[in-house]
């Protein structure tokens, strides 16, 4: 359960930073985290410890998230989920059901800012120039991944959950299929297969680490 918790708090945190402001946000966020922690001790009896544990992760996700960037703050998360989930008792139907939800939350806004934030530092990886007077890099044209990422990893999520991988492989050729006279289109400037691949493959990544949660939890 306390894995559950963990991505529980940080999703409902995420969502906090993203919509509120001032005290708003403050109140939102305590609120949900005494929310999630009385859920595990109540429904998983977590003891007192691994609920302190899921508390410091989402303390660490979102100092890591302001200071350095979603995409590091990920790698927290990631290592501390599977941190609690191996040192958990094992298949948990409550804390499956937690992990479903907190899954969801989070691959419908965080995810975005770490796949954002990935196709950031592509861009200024040390290979490029940097030179003064160079003309900036321009946005990515594929302005669609807001709306369809946390699609396609719901979707991800679901189909793995059920046994479908062929399907899954279907959605991952559609989707290239879809963007392919985007992306050739863009031969000026070059980049654009490359943001793609690294945009798809970290959402995919992303939603196969919640699949593996919620199977290992169920």
């Amino acid at each position: 359960m306390a894995a559950a918790m963990l991505v529980a708090m940080v999703a409902g945190v995420d969502l906090a930073m993203w919509q509120l402001r001032g005290g708003a946000r403050a109140l939102a966020v305590a609120a949900w985290l005494a929310a999630v922690l009385a859920s595990g001790v109540i429904l998983g009896d977590v003891a007192p410890w691994w609920a302190a544990g899921a508390s410091l992760g989402a303390a660490l996700w979102v100092a890591v998230r302001t200071s350095v960037g979603a995409d590091a703050a990920a790698g927290v998360l990631l290592a501390g989920t599977a941190v609690l989930l191996l040192a958990g008792d094992g298949p948990d139907r409550a804390a499956a059901i937690v992990a479903t939800v907190a899954v969801a939350a989070f691959l419908a806004h965080g995810a975005n800012d770490v796949c954002r934030d990935v196709i950031r530092r592509a861009r200024a990886a040390p290979e490029e120039s940097d030179e003064p007077g160079d003309p900036p890099a321009d946005p990515s044209r594929l302005r669609g991944g807001r709306f369809i990422g946390p699609l396609e990893r719901w979707l991800i999520v679901a189909l793995a959950l059920v046994g479908a991988e062929g399907v899954i492989v279907g959605l991952m050729a559609a989707k290239g299929i879809g963007r392919f006279p985007e992306i050739s289109g863009d031969r000026a400037r070059g980049s654009a297969a490359e943001e793609f691949l690294v945009g798809s493959l970290v959402s995919w990544a992303l939603a196969g680490a919640g699949a593996l949660l919620i199977a290992t939890l169920r």
